[in-house]
């Protein structure tokens, strides 16, 4: 053995091995599939929105750690008697006063704003709940737009193949001089329109896919296509009442909540801002003539001449009533909304049924007979035509309606305070 052949033989399993994964890379009918369960992972973990939300909730929270933190007591240095005239002239009169002065915080000035600031936190918590809450469920919206987009792509293809069926017997019959040809051009051109809405279904769904994966920041998508069944039997819809009381636990009904604490709490901090603070000071002072010390001691408050700050307070109150209100607004907003899609749901949920279990049948056993009867010389071309688009449309009917039902269950969930699993 010659020595290229030893250096090119262990070299030639891996390149075999590049070579299948390639071509299997290559192959146009690979399809990259991802779940909804995996998309809710992504959205959790790799959202720059989530990641932002957190340093904020960070800093909120060594806001509320410096606040708890009291006054930090201030140096002070003063030198009299200097650089005058007389017996005062140059710096041998001079007196050097080093003094220490701490502000006292009288009121609970402190304790109201650390609890302000402990507020705030909890406010901050409680959006980045909801800013997760609301991904999540964006999400799975976009999810389901992927489905719908995949199923009108393989409904356009189902007609795609049908239509060319449809065109190649046009053909036969035309040869064997049963038709004319304008019954197979006119075939032709309903083959054409057939491919252009295929083309216009894929494009869709392409379209649809970088909107999903923009969710979690993926500007180049991973997968084309969403595995998870589309038309899967939906859960029952639990009582109506049940949905009013799960809605109390809405991570947006919560922040709303958190957000009035925080404005009761800032009334505690403005009253207590009315008590002013002493500030109190000890020093000695160096008498430069004769070399003399001596002790100083000194304290200070400020006087309400002008404002106790009762503007402050009546502020304060009106922030918190306004949020008090602003959340039983939305409440009642939110508990309306949750009546009027589960009134929704419940109508779409027939119409469903009744396409499913009549209409579709009928449509797609008509469609059966006419083609039959169109391969035999018994119906004409313009009746498998019509029968192929009454079929089409059914099935885009249904479609359309499991688009909005599982969409209006989304929307539902999403004002009940359901959880959406990342699992």
């Amino acid at each position: 053995m010659n020595s290229i052949t030893l250096f090119w033989a262990p070299l030639c399993p891996c390149a075999i091995l590049l070579c299948a994964l390639a071509l299997q890379a290559g192959e146009p009918g690979a399809s990259r599939t991802v779940t909804v369960a995996e998309c809710l992972r992504r959205v959790a973990e790799q959202s720059p929105e989530l990641k932002s939300g957190t340093y904020k909730t960070e800093a909120a929270a060594r806001r509320a750690k410096q606040a708890a933190r009291p006054i930090n007591p201030r140096l002070e240095t003063e030198v009299e008697n200097v650089a005058g005239s007389g017996t005062v002239e140059g710096v041998d009169a001079a007196e050097t006063t080093v003094a220490v002065s701490q502000e006292i915080e009288l009121g609970g000035k402190r304790r109201h704003r650390t609890a302000v600031a402990e507020a705030e936190t909890a406010v901050s918590r409680a959006e980045q709940a909801v800013r997760l809450h609301a991904l999540l469920f964006e999400t799975r919206r976009a999810a389901l737009a992927v489905q719908a987009a995949q199923e009108k792509a393989s409904l356009a293809e189902e007609a795609l193949a049908l239509i060319r069926e449809t065109e190649s017997v046009a053909e036969a019959r035309e040869k064997a001089g049963k038709v004319t040809l304008l019954e197979t051009e006119r075939a032709r051109a309903e083959t054409a329109k057939a491919e252009i809405e295929f083309e216009t279904r894929k494009a869709e769904q392409r379209d649809a896919v970088r909107e999903l994966a923009l969710c979690w920041g993926e500007t180049e998508p991973s997968f084309d296509a969403v595995a998870d069944s589309f038309d899967a039997e939906p859960s029952a819809l639990p009582p109506v009442d049940a949905l009013l009381l799960q809605a109390a636990s809405n991570p947006e009904r919560l922040a709303a909540e958190a957000q009035v604490r925080t404005y009761e709490a800032r009334i505690g901090a403005e009253r207590a801002a009315r008590v002013p603070n002493v500030a109190l000071s000890a020093g000695a002072r160096r008498f430069e003539e004769g070399d003399d010390f001596g002790f100083v001691a000194g304290a200070s408050i400020e006087l309400p001449f002008y404002t106790r700050n009762l503007d402050g307070v009546r502020a304060a109150e009106a922030d918190a009533e306004a949020a008090r209100l602003e959340t039983v607004a939305a409440r009642l907003k939110s508990e309306g909304r949750i009546r009027q899609l589960y009134a929704r749901l419940e109508t779409l949920a027939a119409k469903t049924a009744r396409l499913k279990g009549t209409v579709l049948p009928v449509t797609e056993h008509t469609l059966a007979l006419v083609r039959e009867a169109h391969k035999q010389g018994k119906a004409g071309y313009l009746d498998v035509l019509e029968a192929r688009r009454t079929r089409v449309g059914s099935r885009l009917q249904l479609i359309e309606a499991v688009t909005e039902y599982n969409g209006l269950r989304i929307d539902l969930g999403r004002l009940a305070g359901a959880e959406s699993s990342t699992h």
